[in-house]
């Protein structure tokens, strides 16, 4: 049964992919190309440089598209897989919760996950954003970056862009920060604040989105062996 789940899995990104390609107008490529996944402080704009890094890599970024491709899978709605996403239930309430309601669980979320990120490593050329990727990831040449921020600046740029208090942002904010801190320990027992669990750090407080896609793939290129240039020649 996991086998077969794992291959509608893979039959799915692989029907995604295609379909990205043919959007953009592109050819799909048969190199394999190391995926690369991005783990964020809420705020930081990690989403954002997973946009241009696919815009500039070619590859398919994979944020919210996850979540679709894991309900698919498990007969749940995207809001719902939203929620069990940043959920706190323990095992135990996880197991009954699933008995009572006749709803998919934690468990469930998380098996379906790490099935879609392997399949996603395994063809390659993908991105994909938050999720705990990087502890799920198996081939040694992925390539994982973590975006941070200071906590003043993503509060200052948060009110601003919302129209809220400070204090309204700084609460939600470290709210949404705490949900993805439990995630990681609940599901991996990792700290998503370890520095050494990444290939790279950017600061966008310090770095513009611009600076930081070019860092990235420089340093993207240095572990990886692939060219960008030779890249993009690949696919003419």
């Amino acid at each position: 049964m996991a086998k077969k789940a794992a291959q509608i899995i893979e039959q799915q990104v692989q029907f995604w992919m295609r379909k990205e390609a043919a959007q953009k107008g592109v050819p799909v490529s048969n190199s394999k190309r190391p995926i690369i996944t991005i783990s964020r402080e809420f705020g930081a704009k990690g989403a954002a440089l997973a946009e241009e890094l696919g815009r500039r890599l070619e590859f398919k970024v994979w944020d919210k598209d996850l979540l679709e491709l894991i309900s698919k899978n498990i007969g749940s709605n995207k809001e719902f897989i939203k929620s069990l996403d940043e959920s706190r239930r323990g095992l135990l309430e996880d197991t009954i919760f699933g008995f009572i309601h006749h709803r998919e669980t934690n468990l469930s979320y998380l098996l379906f996950l790490i099935k879609a990120v392997r399949a996603l490593e395994k063809f390659g050329s993908n991105i994909i954003v938050g999720r705990g990727a990087n502890y799920i990831c198996k081939i040694p040449d992925s390539f994982h970056i973590r975006v941070v921020c200071p906590l003043n600046k993503r509060i200052q740029n948060y009110a601003r862009d919302y129209q809220i208090t400070k204090k309204e942002a700084s609460e939600f904010i470290l709210k949404k920060d705490a949900d993805r801190q439990h995630f990681s320990k609940y599901n991996f027992n990792q700290d998503s604040g370890n520095a050494s669990d990444y290939d790279l750090i950017l600061n966008s407080g310090t770095f513009s989105l611009s600076e930081m896609a070019e860092i990235a793939v420089q340093a993207y290129e240095m572990k990886t062996g692939t060219k960008v240039a030779e890249m993009a020649q690949q696919e003419l």
